[in-house]
């Protein structure tokens, strides 16, 4: 019971958090005398009791797209299906690399590769984005070969290649810093000398030692990993155009009528949605490697 009452104040809690958080921007409006801003607290309440009115008669799944009505369930589909696609597989495939090649840079004595890696990790992801489509550019400018396409011009024809690359690099940079510094300081611990004393073999010390007691504090870090992962995620889909689901929020978030708080809140929920079912996915991978190397 304790706990159920938890979990309900916790979603209580992060339900009005969003329905708070959509109304900035209708309530912080700059004053039309001088321009300076304003609250008008009675603007965002008032939003907030149209769009449990609309709940009803299905008005608050409405918007506008310049002058044009859509249907949010109908639009986000599309959306929601591009955004999990480079979400999952970008943080899936980037973790399990992250994990391997951490290992490996805390066992390296390659200094190289750790002045490089420490260059990465201080890049911010859109710079990455923009170096990677750069380099596409050099490399057609200089032998007329289009390696990937830098970005979706149209519906028909989307970027693949490129955004997967950038989506599994971007998380994989993290993890990797992370695992290798967790995993150094593993191999430092008692345990560790113990089981070279024994004569085990360094991969046996490394994967069935060391990194069963490094994958708790990836566990931790989960939240983390994913605050990377969705706090860059409109600037990712913005640079690639991708119709995904941010791209579908912030590009019409301001109609020709003014700010959109139905959209803004219908489009929170589903990142929230999408955030939930990553997160579980992700615990399930961090939990299938908890089983083959823990002994």
């Amino acid at each position: 019971m304790i706990k159920a009452a938890q979990y309900t104040s916790i979603f209580v809690g992060i339900l009005l958090f969003i329905l708070v958080f959509a109304m900035v921007p209708a309530v912080l409006q700059p004053s039309p005398m001088d321009g300076s801003l304003q609250f008008y607290w009675w603007e965002g309440l008032s939003r907030l009791g149209s769009y449990f009115d609309g709940l009803a008669n299905g008005q608050s799944f409405l918007y506008l797209a310049g002058k044009t009505e859509h249907s949010f369930m109908e639009q986000i589909g599309s959306s929601f299906a591009v955004t999990f696609s480079y979400v999952i597989i970008g943080a899936s495939i980037g973790m399990t690399i992250g994990m391997l090649l951490g290992v490996y840079f805390a066992v390296t004595r390659a200094r190289w590769l750790k002045s490089l890696l420490e260059l990465l990790g201080v890049l911010p992801d859109f710079v990455i984005v923009l170096l990677l489509q750069f380099l596409i550019v050099i490399i057609a400018d200089e032998t007329g070969l289009v390696v990937f396409q830098i970005a979706s011009f149209s519906t028909d024809d989307p970027a693949v290649a490129l955004p997967l690359i950038s989506s599994v690099i971007i998380p994989a940079i993290y993890m990797i810093r992370n695992v290798a510094l967790h995993m150094s300081q593993a191999l430092t611990e008692d345990y560790i000398s113990f089981a070279k004393a024994r004569g085990l073999g360094k991969r046996y010390i490394i994967f069935y030692h060391a990194l069963p007691n490094v994958l708790p504090f990836v566990k931790a870090d989960l939240h983390k990993f994913m605050g990377i992962l969705f706090g860059n995620l409109f600037i990712f889909e913005y640079l690639y155009h991708l119709n995904g689901v941010t791209l579908l929020v912030f590009s019409n978030a301001y109609a020709f009528e003014g700010y959109q708080y139905n959209l803004v809140v219908n489009g929170i929920f589903t990142l929230l949605l999408l955030y939930a079912i990553v997160f579980t996915l992700l615990r399930a991978l961090i939990f299938g490697w908890e089983k083959v190397f823990t002994r």
